[in-house]
């Protein structure tokens, strides 16, 4: 007997571009509008001086970890549905809370550990943190039910 796997919750970007490859011209642009939008506000929060050398040396670390951190959390989707068969329609709280934490956590992480290792550990701790709070995947919590009605 086979059994059917359905992935219905092609909301986050990186499913959606399995079925939609051109919507990667609008993904990218806002992922990396939106960091830089964060960034802005971090150094203007954390009193960051020479904003600009700041912005031009960190943006395309925050915005490459960014997307990787969420795929790692996507792929923890994809991994607890398609290997174990966990989750039917991928929009279960006990799958996407948890891929959003891990996603959070990579964000830390990937900041900490290596965008912001230059700089003392007060700033570090701190922009980090406001990037995993801030940019973590919260589409992960949309339901998808409403693209299937």
């Amino acid at each position: 007997m086979k059994k059917d796997i359905k992935l219905y919750n092609v909301l986050f970007p990186f499913w959606m571009l399995l079925f939609f490859p051109q919507l990667l011209v609008f993904v990218l642009p806002g992922n990396f509008i939106i960091d830089s939008f964060v960034l802005f506000i971090s150094m203007y929060l954390y009193k960051i001086e020479n904003k600009m050398a700041f912005y031009r040396t960190n943006i395309l670390k925050i915005f490459g970890f960014g997307m990787l951190s969420d795929i790692i959390g996507s792929a923890y989707m994809l991994m607890m549905m398609v290997c174990f068969h966990i989750g039917r329609m991928g929009d279960e709280l006990y799958l996407t809370i948890p891929a959003l934490v891990i996603s959070a956590f990579s964000i830390y992480a990937l900041h900490y550990f290596i965008t912001f290792r230059k700089y003392n550990i007060k700033l570090r701790v701190k922009i980090a943190l406001t990037f995993a709070v801030v940019t973590a995947p919260y589409t992960f919590l949309v339901s998808s039910d409403w693209l299937y009605k």
